[in-house]
């Protein structure tokens, strides 16, 4: 008797944890709403990126060094 206990309640209890996964529609959900956000962050950081870009301007001459050390 304790070995068909033993059995039964293996076999409820892997029953139990491969049928609690979250359904195809949430998985689904779930990965849109993690792009959603991937895509967020993304769109702050080069928005931030942007913002502190500076671009030469024609007006200022670019710094050269001149004090190469010889090889």
């Amino acid at each position: 008797m304790k070995k068909v206990c033993t059995l039964l309640f293996v076999a409820l209890s892997f029953a139990y944890l491969t049928q609690c996964k979250p359904a195809a529609e949430d998985r689904v959900k779930m990965h849109e709403n993690a792009k959603r956000i991937s895509d967020s962050i993304g769109k702050v950081i080069d928005d931030a990126m942007n913002e502190v870009k500076i671009e030469p301007s024609a007006n200022q001459p670019i710094a050269v060094d001149t004090n190469k050390k010889a090889k």
